[in-house]
């Protein structure tokens, strides 16, 4: 059981503000054009939304603690994986091999 000081820590530890071009996905997205709608994020597990700005399509990356996962909105199905799928994902739907 937590202490009363041990939860107050962890709630204070919950409102760490968290700005998008700090998180692993940020390089990646932009990388392929994307555009970060959510400046960012608060908390221990946080949602980032991206849009692309000639194609419109939409995605989502959630990030923290064991969350490291995105969410391709116009591809339900199929649009789904953790961190190390994005990048291919992203070579997938816009039929480009970027690389730094």
């Amino acid at each position: 059981m937590m202490t009363q000081k041990e939860k107050d820590d962890f709630a204070e530890a919950n409102k760490t503000i968290h700005p998008v071009e700090t998180q692993w996905h940020y390089p990646t997205m932009t990388k392929y054009g994307y555009i970060a709608d959510t400046q960012q994020g608060i908390g221990f597990v946080r949602t980032y939304d991206y849009h692309h700005p000639t194609s419109g399509h939409s995605m989502s990356v959630t990030t923290g603690y064991s969350a490291d996962y995105f969410r391709d909105d116009h591809n339900p199905m199929t649009g789904l994986g953790f961190w190390g799928d994005l990048e291919p994902h992203l070579k997938k739907i816009t039929g480009t091999t970027l690389s730094k």
